[in-house]
């Protein structure tokens, strides 16, 4: 095991963890886009109903919206789909599955594979689109995710997963 430190999080990394997929910035950056597009929309629309109908509006409110559409451009699109990508890990062991992730708040899942119910992959629009999958792990109490990996590799860990699961459900029936 190696240590590490991680502003407001020490914890011990375990080696050979695996990281997403690299496309998975690109489907950050679009979803990211996505949203940076609707805020420019309903800003544009408040500088076109401020200069239509309510000039009691000032001027420096859309320069506000202006910069705050800029710095959540730079951040949002291009800054956090990297460090996302560099802080989210995963691990399948033996007999739990480990995931590290968070940018702000960061989280380790420790999921044994005796608590797992269900295991499903899931895929939106934009992952498809790079070949992406997401897989869900459900337990009694929550569940977690490994986003955005490779589909050939989700479908792996969900068959991988399902295996050890069944294993484990026969030994208690024995």
């Amino acid at each position: 095991m190696q240590s590490v430190f991680m502003p407001g999080l020490c914890i011990r990394r375990i080696k050979r963890m695996k990281s997403i997929d690299p496309a998975a910035v690109k489907v950050w950056r679009i979803a990211a886009g996505i949203f940076t597009a609707i805020i420019l929309l309903i800003t544009l629309s408040i500088w076109l109903l401020k200069t239509l109908y309510f000039d009691w509006i000032p001027y420096w409110v859309i320069g506000v919206l202006l910069a705050v559409l800029v710095l959540q451009f730079t951040w949002f699109v291009l800054i956090e789909p990297v460090i996302g990508y560099k802080t989210y890990q995963y691990k399948i062991d033996s007999d739990e599955l480990i995931i590290f992730e968070g940018i702000y708040i960061k989280k380790r899942h420790l999921i044994p594979f005796a608590r797992i119910q269900n295991v499903e992959t899931t895929v939106g629009p934009i992952m498809k689109r790079f070949g992406l999958k997401t897989v869900e792990i459900t337990t009694a109490g929550g569940g977690a995710a490994i986003h955005l990996i490779e589909d050939g590799e989700a479908e792996k860990i969900k068959q991988e997963i399902s295996e050890v699961i069944k294993r484990l459900e026969r030994r208690r029936w024995q």
